[in-house]
């Protein structure tokens, strides 16, 4: 699923389906702020263990982990001459995500 963005209301539901237990929910448009907000809301319900996260597809949710869950990974410096690479933000070790059927464990931005 791409990012679609809509102006219209959405639901945006997290739940746990095994006790049918809803943990949070917003109503807003289908933009990647929203998808921020509900992964916020999600995380503090949550214990010290993240659960495993399974989505739709819409890959607001990958930018919404990564900005909750992920670990910044920088890059040692090599003593060549130029700039070295920029710290980019990595998916935690714990973090297990499935989206659209495909499991996606590791991720960067």
């Amino acid at each position: 699923m791409k990012d679609y963005e809509d102006d219209g209301p959405w639901m945006w539901v997290a739940f746990v389906p095994g006790c049918r237990l809803i943990l949070d929910f917003l109503i807003g448009p289908r933009k990647q702020y929203v998808a921020d907000k509900l992964v916020e809301l999600v995380n503090k319900h949550l214990s010290d263990k993240i659960p495993v996260f399974v989505t739709d597809g819409l890959n607001f949710y990958r930018e919404a982990f990564l900005k909750q869950f992920g670990v910044l990974s920088e890059f040692p410096r090599t003593g060549k001459k130029g700039r070295s690479k920029k710290p980019k933000i990595i998916s935690s070790d714990d973090l297990r995500y499935e989206q659209g059927g495909q499991n996606k464990k590791k991720w960067g931005t």
